[in-house]
């Protein structure tokens, strides 16, 4: 009978043993961080259908409602966020906006639910439209809402 020992007699059965388990460990390591980082968004109506989010962490993304942005010193710290049924949800946050931040900018949000329509955020990125249009965006694209024809968009 062959006991562990004796499988790890040799230098080179140690060397790949040890190999072997580093490559374990950085996988094990490097599947749990990028897990963190490959979480998706809700949307507003997924975040609205959970009966007690109060408390836990969320990803919610949606359109900042324009008429909603608080600023205090120049900075948004207060808005709300709205999907294309009309449902709304109130965003505290203490941080730097993204620099395309503004009315009808689509956010994702990220933190957590303290009140059923009201998130406390601790990041905030603009998530990018994939549709470009050399002029005037059609009548029915998300788009529309960001074009401004006195400015040339």
């Amino acid at each position: 009978m062959t006991t562990l020992g004796g499988l790890l007699a040799t230098r080179r059965a140690r060397l790949v043993a040890l190999l072997l388990l580093a490559t374990v460990a950085i996988t094990i390591l490097a599947a749990q961080a990028a897990g963190s980082s490959l979480s998706y968004y809700v949307s507003i109506q997924e975040f609205a259908a959970e009966p007690d989010p109060v408390g836990q962490r969320w990803r919610i993304g949606a359109r900042v409602v324009g008429d909603s942005i608080v600023e205090e010193q120049g900075r948004p710290v207060a808005f709300d966020i709205a999907d294309e049924a009309g449902r709304r949800v109130s965003i505290a946050y203490d941080g730097v906006v993204p620099n395309l931040f503004g009315p009808n900018a689509f956010v994702v949000v990220e933190g957590t639910a303290d009140a059923p329509d009201h998130i406390d955020a601790r990041s905030v990125i603009i998530k990018h439209e994939n549709e470009f249009y050399a002029d005037e965006p059609p009548e029915d694209s998300p788009s529309r809402s960001f074009y401004t024809p006195e400015a040339g968009n």
